[in-house]
This record gives structure tokens, sequence and C-alpha cells, in this order.
């Protein structure tokens, strides 16, 4: 099939399924107006300005041109009046129709507040020929009711389709079953229903304000399913609206109403699809800072292991080798006790110098970490804490699995356990620890307990030296607590890393 063919065939299908949908919604116009012409600027306006505003200026004309068939149908067919008004109409709402298409928004609240600029600017100029004459101000009304209704509506539709991915009809996709999201269903029938009732249960001289109760579904659907909710529901409404009988006396309030919808449907789903889309974004950058933060602890223990791994080899090389010179000078010194107790004072002088950087090297990269898993190295830990010596009864509790932790983690851990073990026994006063480890759902849970002392109140984290723990806990997304009513309990929450 030939390009232009299938474009001729585009064209005639557009132009009669255009023209087609144009004449029903003026027939239902028709039954909340009692002029022909003026039912032309409800509904039919709408159609037309809400498939202007999304499809390509070449199908333009084509809508353009089926509208004034139409119209000049409908002329002879019903005596329509003000043909001249309303095909000058028609062509002025080109203008704001073609500005904003000029410009086209990746955010969907700037696209709505856009096009609803530009429904607005419509209907002004729509009823602009009709300014001097008493149905101004009616058919202002008739134009920016039809648009803020209608528009929106074909934004959706429009949304849907070019998001969506099509697939080739086939068995795979036969079978694939239907998600009708019952839940969702329930929830909104149940409000609907209720806004039903309240519309017509309500006594007769408050009546008049009953179809404002239809805006509990706009808001729930607007909650949950954003822009796309709150205009679904703004035209379930006005569906609903239309076909419910307290409107026969006040033809004006039903326009009133259904503009009002319309506006709280179109305002609501921009705030609130403004609101997601500033909530992603937060969480996108919080996710990155998280990132970055784990990247840094990580960086942070390479540097410290490194540091680590050249202490132990320089200055322990070199303090074994004053001890062998020490010796050295005990052996070959001549019987002077007073060059003896030099080179004793000095071998003593350089275990205790080799103790302190043992120590110091603990501090800057646990050895337990380099060769045993998280719950061996935890165990080592309590070992050489002498906890039993000093009278403490401890007990672990680990069901961790360590291939879901990154390395950060792994480190944050053991240091916490590390830090809280040596509180208690420097300053708890305690008989037993419990320490426990475990997972739930995606989060990592560790709770260090003790039956000490406690703290006096505000000064628990600088007794205990745990800001820094805090910190490094809280720049991988987690949080940790600091309790003492009954003893001393710290407690970690991490965010499990996604495989």
């Amino acid at each position: 099939m030939s390009p232009l063919f299938s474009r001729l065939i585009s064209v005639v299908a557009s132009f009669f399924l255009f023209s087609a949908a144009w004449f029903c919604l003026w027939s239902i116009s028709l039954h909340l107006v009692e002029r022909p012409e003026l039912a032309v600027l409800l509904f039919p306006f709408g159609l037309r300005l809400g498939l202007m505003l999304q499809c390509p200026r070449s199908y333009w004309p084509v809508l353009l041109a089926a509208e004034w068939v139409m119209l000049l149908w409908l002329a002879k067919a019903v005596s329509l009046a003000h043909l001249p008004l309303l095909m000058a109409g028609g062509v002025l709402t080109l203008l704001p129709v073609a500005l904003i298409s000029r410009f086209r928004h990746q955010r969907d609240w700037r696209t709505l507040l856009s096009q609803g600029a530009a429904l607005i600017a419509a209907a002004l100029l729509q009823s602009l020929p009709w300014a001097g004459q008493a149905e101004m101000l009616n058919t202002l009304l008739l134009t920016l009711t039809g648009g803020l209704t209608l528009a929106p509506t074909c934004l959706v539709f429009w949304h849907y389709l070019t998001r969506t991915r099509w697939q080739p009809l086939g068995p795979s996709l036969i079978s694939q079953p239907v998600n009708w999201r019952a839940r969702h269903l329930v929830w909104y029938l149940l409000l609907f229903v209720i806004s039903l009732w309240l519309q017509l249960g309500l006594p007769a001289e408050l009546s008049r304000f009953t179809p404002f109760c239809l805006a509990l579904p706009i808001i729930a659907l607007a909650w949950h399913y954003g822009w796309q909710g709150a205009l679904i529901a703004t035209l379930m409404n006005a569906i609903a609206l239309i076909a419910s009988q307290t409107w026969h006396d006040h033809p004006v309030d039903l326009l009133l109403s259904l503009l009002a919808q319309s506006l709280t449907g179109l305002l609501l789903g921009a705030g609130i699809q403004r609101l997601r889309e500033l909530n992603h974004s937060l969480q996108s950058e919080l996710a990155r800072n998280r990132r970055l933060a784990e990247r840094l602890v990580e960086t942070e223990e390479s540097v410290r292991q490194e540091v680590a791994r050249e202490l132990h080899d320089d200055i322990g090389q070199t303090i074994t080798a004053i001890r062998t010179q020490a010796g050295i000078v005990q052996r070959v010194a001549p019987d002077n006790s007073r060059v003896i107790q030099s080179g004793v004072h000095i071998e003593q002088l350089s275990l205790g110098v080799y103790d302190a950087v043992r120590r110091l090297l603990g501090r800057l990269r646990p050895r337990q970490l380099d060769d045993l898993s998280l719950e061996q190295a935890i165990r080592s830990l309590m070992r050489e804490m002498e906890l039993e010596d000093a009278g403490i009864v401890s007990h672990l509790h680990w069901r961790i699995n360590e291939t879901l932790l990154s390395e950060a983690q792994r480190v944050t851990l053991f240091r916490i356990c590390q830090e809280a073990l040596n509180n208690v026994v420097k300053h708890a006063s305690a008989s037993a620890v419990i320490l426990k480890g475990w997972q739930q759902d995606d989060r990592l849970l560790l709770v260090i307990e003790d039956d000490g002392c406690g703290l006096p109140p505000g000064s628990g984290q600088q007794r205990f030296g745990l800001v820094g723990m805090r910190e490094r806990v809280t720049a991988l997304g987690g949080s940790l607590t600091l309790s003492c009513t009954h003893g001393t309990r710290v407690s970690v929450h991490l965010p499990l890393r996604a495989v």
C-alpha cells in the first residue's frame, strides 16, 4: 500500500469518525441548552479543540472542514442561526492552539496547565464574535464548560494511546491475564454511590448544591492515579450529572457545576502530578546521595586498610629491628649494668610501641573482617573483649545473609558492635548483653542491649561516642536510635542492598 493511499484512508476515516462523534455530542448538548447554535458551543467545541491540541497540524484542516460541513448541514436541517459567527469563532480558536502546539513539555503537569490556558483563551476567542449580543456571557460559559470537560479527556486517551506499547495479536497476548484492579474499582464505586446518594437524598432546598458532592471521586482518583485519574473521574462525574434529574429546573447550575468540576480535576491533577514528580526527583536524588555516601564509606575503608597495611609492614619491621639491635647490645656489652639496663629499656619501649600500633591498626581496619565472615568476626570480637572475665554474660543471635551486604554495610555493622561492646565493658556496669541481627523484608536490623546502669539524661551520645556511627548509618540510608529505659539499647535500621 502506497503512503499516499494510506494517508488518504486516514484522512477520510478521521473525517467521518469526527463527524459522527461531533453529531452525537451535539445531540447530547441539545438536551442541555434550548438553541441548536448554542449546543454547537458546548461539547462539539470541546471535542474539536481537544483533538486539535493533541493531533498533528496536518489533521487540523480535516477537523475544521468536518465541523463546517456539519454546521452547513444543520443550517439547512434545523435552521441553525448565527452560522457566520460559529465559523469565524472556529477560525479564531486556531491561534492559541497553534501557539501551544509549538511548546511540547516533557512534564505532564506543565502540559495540563498550558493546554488549560489554551482552552480558556480559545473559549474567549470563540465567544468574541458574539460581543455586543445578549448571548455573549452564555456563549462564554458554554465554551468554557465544553472545552474544559472534553479536551482534557482527549489528552488522557491520547496519552494512553501514544505511551502504550502495542503488540501484534497472537496466542501469547490472548492468554495474558487482564488486571482489572478490582479493589480500586470497588473503592471508586463506593465513593460514587455516596456522592449520588448525597446528590439525590439531600432536602430540596439544598438540591442545587448537591452536584458538588461529586468532587469526592475526583479527589480519590487524583490521589491514587495522578492527573489521569482526576480527569477520568471528572468525565464520569459529568456523565452522572447529565444523566441525573436535579438540573432540569436550573440548567445554568449544571453548566457551572460541570465547569467547577472540570477546573477542579484539571488543577488538582496538575498539582498532584507536580508533587509526584518532585517526590520522584527527590527519591532519585536521595538514592544518588546514598550511593555516593556508600562509595565514600568504601573509599574510606579502602584507605584505612592501605594505611594499616603500610603501618604493619613498615613499623612492624622497624620495631623488630630495634628489638634485635637491643638484644645484640645486651649480649655484646661488657659487664656494665647501665648499658644492659638501657638495652632492656629500649626493648620494653619497642614492645610498648608495637602494642600501641596494634591497637591503632585494630581501629583503622578490623583484621577479623579480612579473614572471617561477619558473624565469625563479631564472635571473635566478643572473645577479645573478654566479656566473661568482666562478669558479663553475652548472647549472639545472627540471622543475616552476608552475601546481600555491601562492604560498607559489613564494616559499619561490625564497628557499631565494636563501639557498643566497648561501651558496655567500660561504662555500663552490666551483667548481660544481647546482640541480635536479622533481616525483615528489605531492611537490616541490629539491636545491642544490656542490663547496665544506662545513661544520665542528655549525656548519651557524647559519652558513648556513637555520633560517628550515627552519621555513617545515616549516610547509608538507615537510622540509629539509643534508648536507656532499662539498661542501654542501641537499635540500627539499614536498607538492604538490592542484588
